[in-house]
């Protein structure tokens, strides 16, 4: 599929500039995406409308004011992510910090300092005095050359490497989907609409944790860059 994948993002390349409504329809569609995609691997049951009108500055009586205040989080933190994407800026120890920052309403740049166990993951992280090393080690390899042929690979172990270190007290798993986001879109790959459920989520989690196993998570992105590119085309489609 990822040979398909480069097959349309090509053809956007070509259809590159794309009209001024396109271009609105299109931003509008990834950013509720992606905060909607988020929110429901939080485990919240927000509606993709219900965060469509917030997104839209409409205050939606039934969504719950912490939900408003999550959102607006969310679009905070993405606006940097964009800033990050112009500047092609690699997505180091400091700018993950800034994410955490952002989603966890916390003024401290500072690793967690608790052991927790992860019951839903069935798994037990890294004692607080390795995170740092762990840390190092993964940035190294995130700005190493592996997989440069498929930065959607990239993405999904970023995100689940981020998930088995689990550096911060709170917020790792959006903290781990940010940079995952953020790694296809510095490789010119749009938000996406990830087709998960939070139980599916987790299970594709276990599977990383216990067996190593990266397939259930870079499958469902694959999947969901494949969707969007499709959408996209349709979009930006001239007779």
């Amino acid at each position: 599929m990822f040979r398909e994948i480069k097959k349309k993002k090509l053809i956007l390349d070509t259809r590159k500039p794309y009209t001024r409504e396109a271009i609105k329809l299109i931003d509008e569609i990834n950013l509720v995406d992606w905060i909607y995609t988020s929110m429901k691997l939080d485990g919240n049951n927000i509606t993709r409308s219900s965060v469509q009108k917030i997104v839209n500055g409409e205050f939606v009586i039934d969504v719950k004011v912490n939900d408003h205040t999550a959102i607006t989080k969310y679009q905070k933190a993405i606006r940097l992510s964009y800033d990050m994407a112009d500047m092609n800026v690699e997505p180091d120890e400091k700018y993950l910090f800034r994410f955490y920052q952002i989603l966890a309403d916390c003024p401290a740049q500072e690793y967690r300092r608790t052991n927790p166990v992860l019951f839903a993951l069935g798994y037990n992280p890294p004692h607080p005095s390795e995170i740092e090393e762990q840390m190092d080690i993964l940035i190294q390899w995130m700005q190493s050359d592996d997989f440069i042929n498929n930065p959607i690979l990239k993405a999904a172990y970023l995100h689940n490497k981020l998930i088995e270190i689990y550096p911060y007290e709170t917020h790792t798993e959006a903290v781990a989907r940010m940079a995952m986001y953020y790694e296809l879109l510095r490789n010119g790959f749009p938000p996406i609409l990830l087709n998960f459920s939070e139980t599916e989520y987790y299970a594709a989690l276990r599977s990383y944790l216990k067996k190593e196993e990266i397939q259930p998570m870079y499958d469902a992105l694959e999947r969901a860059v494949y969707n969007k590119l499709e959408i996209m085309i349709q979009l930006t489609y001239s007779p």
